[in-house]
């Protein structure tokens, strides 16, 4: 009884201790406390596939320069702590809100030297520089890009990746908007291609740019969106799939609130750097994840798997029946059939669940991951 008085005390002691570590004097001001406050990151535990590295991307999001709530290297911080690789900061080059308020609001309070802040005279490759010193600190690669935005209804929107100078992009005809940003040797997507239309076919600029080889790939995810016909369209047509969180709020309000990984294209390359994630997009290695499921090849889906689960034998009984432990080594969950189930299975993140089969491989299918409308991977655990 008294050990175990003892062993409370001590508990006791080191849990005040602990606590009174996170107080610490100022060497300013020695009669003044303060607490110390250290930036955490969300790590995304994804594994090798085909021998490439998974790099956790964001090809979508938006800075206070068009219409966003954070600055540049605000929203390169959110995404170091949201454990992403890679965000491309694709600002508006039409819609820039935020812009025309802030002239409105200064008016004839803007000092003579700057009256020539302006809408016209705003510089696009501001909300990139903006953020490279953010990224360098936190080993963020920072792609630079720009939002082609026009009527949903007849032209669509169009993200342009690895652009060089973002003020020569603009044209009033919005194909010619695309070719300048390819004349820049970018990479460039359709973005949200259901978003305020009333289908999810392509718009004629979009078809016209595709038969001009100007476009590179489509999101098949876009904030709340999910367009599943389009997976196999874009598998087919050769563009890669991705995912773009299109973030204008904070990721927080978006995913952290609900306990949720953020949106982000899973880009199968060497490496982090650009030059590694441009060539993992031009050759298609892409899946796109968004609020549990992942789009993408079927094969590239099943590759995926692979090498995320793996399989124990645990025990063989006299049957020759085994139980098997199914083991998911990555952060993201997979909801799967089993045969003999009544229900799918969920097996999150690192947990593992007990298999009995007769024989030497365990037929799955999973269904939170989608190749095209209502198309879901079949393959084989092997034992």
């Amino acid at each position: 009884m008294k050990s175990r008085i003892t062993l409370i005390i001590m508990l006791c002691v080191s849990s005040v201790s602990l606590y009174a570590q996170q107080r610490q004097q100022s060497r300013q001001n020695p009669s003044m406390l303060t607490y110390p406050v250290i930036s955490t990151r969300t790590e995304v535990v994804l594994p090798e596939v085909n021998g490439y590295k998974v790099i956790k991307a964001d090809l979508h999001t938006h800075t206070i320069y068009s219409d966003g709530q954070l600055t540049s290297s605000a929203r390169v911080a959110e995404a170091w702590r949201d454990g992403l690789d890679a965000i491309a900061i694709t600002d508006h080059i039409e819609v820039r809100h935020n812009i025309d308020a802030f002239v409105e609001y200064l008016g004839d309070n803007i000092r003579k030297m700057d009256k020539d802040v302006s809408y016209d005279k705003t510089d696009m490759n501001y909300s990139v520089e903006g953020g490279q010193g953010a990224a360098e600190s936190r080993g963020i690669t920072l792609i630079p890009g720009i939002e082609i935005t026009r009527s949903p209804m007849e032209t669509g929107h169009f993200n342009a990746l690895f652009t060089t100078d973002n003020n020569l992009i603009h044209d009033e005809d919005p194909l010619q908007s695309v070719r300048n940003a390819k004349a820049q040797n970018a990479i460039v997507q359709i973005n949200h291609p259901g978003w305020a239309r009333p289908d999810n076919e392509f718009t004629s600029v979009a078809e016209a740019a595709m038969k001009e080889g100007l476009i590179s790939g489509v999101e098949v995810f876009n904030s709340y969106e999910f367009y599943p016909e389009i997976i196999e369209k874009a598998v087919n047509m050769g563009l890669y799939v991705c995912c773009g969180s299109d973030l204008h709020i904070t990721s927080h309000e978006r995913y952290g609130t609900y306990g949720m990984f953020r949106d982000m294209t899973l880009i199968l390359a060497k490496d982090s750097s650009l030059e590694s994630i441009r060539e993992a997009l031009e050759h298609q290695r892409t899946l796109a994840y968004a609020y549990g499921d992942i789009a993408g090849s079927e094969q590239l889906l099943k590759d995926f798997f692979k090498a995320a689960v793996s399989c124990k034998i645990v025990k063989t009984g006299s049957d020759g029946r085994k139980s098997v432990q199914i083991t998911n080594n990555s952060s993201f969950p997979y909801v799967i059939t089993f045969p003999g189930f009544a229900v799918d299975v969920t097996l999150k993140g690192f947990t593992s669940i007990i298999y009995s089969v007769k024989g030497g491989e365990i037929p799955v299918t999973v269904t939170n991951m989608w190749y095209g409308d209502g198309k879901h991977p079949s393959l084989s655990l092997v034992l």
